[in-house]
């Protein structure tokens, strides 16, 4: 009888330290704001003992900081331009320093007792979904699982080493290695003070993210009808906030997005699209095969969405037609096999062919998809690749953006920068029927050398443009 009640007990312990690593490992993370950055805080168990510091898309800088296996991490969400030199100017106010350090204070005390407060949870959780209806015995788990993961903690920080920064460990763009090697060494042990720390972190930070504040109008060739092309979002706001400065600042009628807005074809990854509320002008989206049903159920609460999965439409004077690829279907994110995007093309094919007129446009995520159309439309549009392609063939205008988010998590993973990436189409109207007058390719590049601008001329601007030379 008392080895049962021995197991018995030990049995309690396994489900309530389980059910308060499962709770904090799901529900751990913290989002809050210290002025102009937001981050989020993590925490994950069983890790090798690091601190990870991540900034989209740049890298993560992480070092083996103490001995417990937790991983505390901290990952820039966002940051306000907007406000990064009202930080500037306070640098040198004590008083404002001060209340900084006691709001950081206090978002971390407010850290930690959420994750204990899950660790009670989840403690009692474990046992009650097994079973268990003693509430005191429930309590008795629920306190369990707090106090060991409080232990858990206070050793971790008992044996923190913040020196371990200095032998970190990068992964991501590797032009991007010693700006962050430097950042982290120069804010953690060369500054004295919490005012040059921050004096710092501002610059550095608002300089790198004020590459898209940097385009001017080019202003030589005036349109009657601008549009924007952009493709492979794969959830990045940076590329978000690019859309909208390249918006505002050649007052852009029109966005054409061929795929791919998602990573993961989540609705919470579609739920970052929100902006799109606020550009002010209609958004047509060809999903692509990292999209899914819920994401595009998500886009399709957005008042100035199109999503445009198959046949044509008409927006501004320019006829588009369009079919999504066939992976949006499902949330595979599967490349089709190449007789299926085959199949989609001569689906299209047969949607163009019982229209009244034939569009201006074709757009498709995948180039296959749009190669189809080589010699028949005068602008094919298509994504995917995350590489910039333009070329003209049989009198028709082939334009790949690359990559308008900058190819989100995988440009960590290559071995020079992916540059955020779009093209400004021109149009003109001739009895009512418009063409392409010139492109306009701008990439961001973040690291290196601000942003580039490049133009093509099309047709008699083409011709002009020779002859001026």
């Amino acid at each position: 009888m008392l080895v049962g009640k021995i197991k018995d007990k030990i049995g309690l312990l396994v489900l309530a330290v389980a059910g308060s690593f499962v709770f904090i490992s799901l529900l751990g993370s913290y989002i809050t704001a210290f002025d102009a950055f937001t981050v989020e805080l993590g925490i994950k168990i069983f890790d090798r003992g690091y601190t990870a510091v991540e900034i989209p898309p740049i890298g993560v800088i992480r070092a083996k900081t103490h001995v417990l296996p937790l991983l505390f991490s901290v990952r820039l969400k966002n940051i306000d331009l907007s406000k990064i030199e009202e930080v500037l100017q306070h640098t040198g106010d004590e008083t404002y320093l001060n209340k900084l350090r006691e709001t950081a204070y206090e978002e971390i005390r407010i850290f930690l007792t959420r994750l204990l407060s899950l660790a009670f949870v989840g403690g009692f959780a474990g046992p009650f979904f097994f079973s268990e209806r003693n509430i005191r015995r429930l309590l008795a788990a629920g306190l369990t699982g707090m106090l060991l993961f409080g232990l858990i903690v206070a050793a971790s920080l008992a044996t923190y080493r913040i020196e371990a920064f200095l032998y970190p460990e990068f992964e991501g763009i590797i032009s991007a290695a010693p700006w962050m090697f430097g950042l982290v060494e120069e804010t953690l042990f060369h500054m004295t003070s919490l005012g040059e720390q921050l004096q710092l972190l501002a610059e550095s930070m608002g300089n790198l993210y004020k590459q898209v504040e940097m385009l001017e109008p080019l202003g030589s060739v005036e349109g009657e009808l601008k549009v924007v092309h952009v493709s492979d979002l794969h959830n990045n706001p940076a590329g978000m906030s690019f859309i909208r400065q390249v918006i505002d600042t050649f007052n852009v009628q029109l966005v054409i997005d061929t795929g791919d807005i998602t990573d993961f074809g989540t609705e919470l990854e579609a739920s970052l699209a929100a902006p799109i509320e606020e550009f002010g002008v209609p958004y047509v989206f060809v999903p692509g095969n990292h999209d899914s049903p819920r994401a595009l159920q998500r886009l399709q609460q957005i008042d100035q969405v199109i999503i445009l999965e198959e046949g044509q439409i008409e927006v501004m004077g320019l006829r588009i037609a369009g079919i999504a690829d066939p992976a949006s279907k499902e949330s595979g994110m599967v490349v089709a096999a190449d007789y299926i995007l085959d199949d989609c093309a001569a689906r299209l094919e047969q949607l163009i062919a019982a229209q009244d007129q034939p569009p201006h446009i074709i757009a498709a995520h995948h180039p296959r998809i749009a190669a189809r159309f080589v010699g028949q439309i005068p602008l094919i549009l298509a994504g995917h690749t995350h590489r910039f392609t333009i070329q003209e063939e049989e009198g028709s205008v082939l334009i790949n953006p690359g990559t308008t988010g900058a190819a989100g998590i995988r440009g960590l993973q290559t071995g020079q920068e992916t540059p955020y990436s779009m093209v400004l189409l021109h149009f003109f109207f001739s009895d009512d029927e418009p063409f392409l007058k010139a492109a306009d390719i701008i990439h961001v590049y973040q690291m290196e050398s601000g942003f580039s601008l490049e133009r093509r001329l099309f047709g008699s601007a083409a011709e002009n443009g020779s002859e001026n030379e």
